[in-house]
This record gives structure tokens, sequence and C-alpha cells, in this order.
């Protein structure tokens, strides 16, 4: 299974979220990743990435400075793989969710994901970055935390 088998089960995987607009950017061919941008439709302008590299083992995720990665080895378990990190897009995209940045200058070192935070059924999705860590610390560098809230898509629905 390859990233063009892959981007064959996007529209299926997509039609479960209705109240979200997708495009796929790339992934048509094998030998290319296959990327997706999604986003509600009630706003735009709020867009979360989903990427598989083009070995197809890699699948990432990526909305507003949070960056991670989960994979897939096997190629019974791509479509999983593939469906658990469009699933988190859509739910970081929607809303409410809270996007936890530390960082040295624009670098950072680690970032934390949490849909519905404080709420029932809140999900966690953590990326840190320990070497990065372990060098700006023994250089003594101030650590930066950002926090960003997106209220809840204007819909209601999550």
């Amino acid at each position: 299974m390859d990233t063009s088998d892959l981007a064959a089960l996007v529209p299926d995987l997509m039609a479960r979220h209705p109240a979200c607009g997708w495009t796929s950017l790339a992934g048509r061919a094998a030998d290319e990743d296959l990327v997706i941008e999604l986003y509600p439709l009630a706003w735009p302008e709020r867009v979360a990435t989903v990427r598989v590299m083009a070995g197809a083992e890699v699948f990432s995720f990526a909305f507003a400075g949070h960056y991670s990665h989960d994979f897939a080895y096997e190629d019974e378990d791509r479509p999983e793989a593939l469906r658990e990190r469009i699933d988190l897009a859509v739910e970081a995209a929607r809303g409410p969710t809270r996007v936890v940045c530390d960082q040295v200058g624009g670098t950072i070192i680690k970032s934390t994901l949490i849909v519905n935070p404080g709420g029932p059924n809140s999900r966690k999705d953590v990326a840190s970055y320990p070497i990065r860590r372990l060098k700006l610390f023994l250089k003594r560098t101030h650590v930066t935390r950002n926090v960003t809230d997106f209220p809840a898509a204007p819909d209601g629905a999550n």
C-alpha cells in the first residue's frame, strides 16, 4: 500500500465529517507525499494538515504550531493510521482546542494539543523534542510558553 492507495481512501474517511471541507494537495502518485488540508466549513481559515510520507510509514498531523507523528509499518495498519490522523485533525480544527507550545526563540521544544480541554472526552496529543530541549537547557536559555485557545466551530456540533 502506497500513498496513492491511501489517497483513494480519503473521500470515504472525510465523508464521516460532513461539517468539514478538505483539499488534497499531493499524493496522487505512489512516490509523493500525501498531503491533505482540512477545515471546518464554518471557519475555512482554521486549517489542519495531515501528511503521509511517500514511504507510507510516517503519518503526521499539524495544527496551529503543533506537529506530531504516528507510524504504521504494515500495509494492514496504514488505513487505520490515516483514519486516526484525519479524525484528530478534524477534532482539532473544529474545537474547542488548546495548543500549548514551549519554545526558545522560534524553536519549539514541546507542544501539546488538547481537544475539548476541561470537558468530557478530553484528548491530548503531545510532541516533545528531547534533543532540542537538552541543547537549550545546557545553554541555559529561557523557555517561553505560548497558549492558544480555539473555541468550538459555530455550528456547535463536535
